[in-house]
């Protein structure tokens, strides 16, 4: 009797307190725990499997965890993006320090770049079903009236840029090539890489010499738009009437007569499936027509999807499992994201440095512009303020994919991502054109 009593009461402190804290991906801590302990046994040991299964588990319960403690620090929850750029933050600590074992670290980031590529995957789901999921009315309305914030964004980062470095005695010119041009340049694959490829071309310096006078300012410019695009989040909840809550644009621009009709697909086995199989087929396409058509893959299924969305060629059924599978991703795989973004790309160590109080003020200057353009050009057009400035400028700002990411994700507005991805990818490749423009001029300035 008193045995039984004694595993009753066991069962009673298990299921009551502190013990059923919902830690991850709703784990109770007592579950979580267990899981937790031995995953990091088998990293340090040696014992993860180097697979998919050992990447997942790793990337899985440690950004749990990592979200669950980021979404509960004071200041930081509300103002610096919470668990998810927590996440990111610790991921690049971590990576600074060369904290994981190589061979763990090898099967994590193998997991989320190459050659499984994690990162592709999640963006291919956010665009395919952000947009396919979305009232047709609005992505006809939203899509032309939204260029025009992301030149806002470039002409207002050029202008404070250029006062900034005039101003300080780093140079007007320069601060516009050095600065400016590989913050809104899309990125590093996309952006720095072929910046300092067409200026050591256009002035005969090395490669090397150039990249490594171009990525402090495309880290320091994801910093910044990762920080103030969390705190966007906020001023949104303080000052309503300048956000739509991740809708570019109000509701009355776009809504037609008698209202939209309420599309409801039912969740079943098939629908994530479904909308997975969807999201993939497009991304391949993208990658087909890219040897075709000079512009990044992930532009091209922009271009496609939003084709396809306003041309009503599949069926509302296929168009939500979509939505549906944007959805799992969401809810499953931001945090992980967010953590592998944070041990791959998060470069403290290029940051650390090469940071000066003038070379932070330029970049500072140079994502504020780009938001306060943005926000300010794109409410002219009846865009939503902090709507525009969060895609027509900070996501022209950061790293490309992983930055809008680290962006959206911070000011909780990843639906904006087809938008992000416009000033990503198409802006980016304006930025190299002008790039390109550019130095050929100021070449001296360099």
């Amino acid at each position: 009797m008193e045995a039984e009593m004694s595993i009753e009461q066991e069962q009673v402190e298990v299921n009551s307190g502190i013990w059923q804290t919902k830690i991850a991906y709703g784990l109770p801590l007592y579950v979580y725990l267990p899981l937790i302990t031995l995953l990091l046994i088998a990293t340090f040991t040696g014992s993860l499997p180097d697979n998919m299964v050992g990447a997942t588990a790793f990337l899985l319960l440690v950004a749990g965890g990592l979200v669950f403690i980021g979404d509960r620090i004071p200041i930081w929850k509300d103002w610096l993006g919470g668990g998810l750029i927590f996440a990111l933050i610790v991921g690049a600590v971590v990576s600074y320090l060369e904290i994981l074992p190589e061979s763990s670290y090898g099967t994590i980031v193998g997991f989320y770049t190459t050659p499984t590529n994690m990162l592709v995957w999640c963006i291919s789901a956010l665009i395919a079903g952000s947009i396919l999921s979305m009232p047709r009315a609005y992505l006809i309305k939203a899509l032309p009236l939204y260029i025009p914030s992301i030149i806002g964004g470039l002409l207002f980062s050029a202008i404070f840029a250029f006062v900034g470095g005039s101003l300080t005695g780093f140079g007007g010119i320069r601060a516009i090539l050095t600065v400016v041009n590989p913050i809104l340049g899309g990125g590093l694959g996309a952006g720095a890489i072929p910046m300092s490829e067409i200026y050591a071309g256009a002035t005969g310096l090395p490669f090397d010499d150039v990249f490594s006078l171009l990525i402090p300012a495309v880290v320091l410019g994801n910093i910044s738009a990762i920080i103030i695009g969390s705190m966007s989040n906020k001023l949104g909840e303080m000052m309503p009437s300048l956000t739509g809550d991740g809708v570019l644009m109000p509701e009355e621009r776009w809504m037609p007569e008698g209202g939209i009709k309420e599309i409801v697909v039912k969740l079943t086995d098939e629908t994530i499936v479904q909308g997975w199989a969807i999201a993939a087929s497009l991304l391949v396409i993208g990658y087909m027509l890219e040897d075709l058509i000079p512009i990044h893959y992930f532009a091209i299924m922009i271009v496609l999807t939003a084709l396809i969305k306003i041309l009503d060629v599949l069926p509302d059924e296929v168009e939500q499992s979509a939505g549906h599978f944007y959805k799992f991703v969401a809810t499953g795989f931001y945090g992980p994201l967010l953590l592998g973004i944070g041990l791959e790309h998060f470069q403290l160590d290029v940051l650390l440095e090469t940071i000066t109080p003038t070379y932070l003020l330029l970049a500072f200057l140079t994502v504020l512009g780009a938001s306060l353009g943005a926000a300010i050009i794109g409410s002219f057009f009846g865009l939503y303020h902090i709507e525009s400035a969060l895609t027509g400028g900070l996501c022209m700002a950061n790293m490309g994919g992983s930055g809008d990411i680290a962006v959206l994700a911070g000011a909780k507005r990843m639906k904006l991502m087809p938008f992000a991805q416009i000033s990503s990818r198409i802006g980016g490749a304006l930025m190299l054109l002008f790039g390109q423009l550019a130095i050929t001029i100021w070449a001296q300035f360099l």
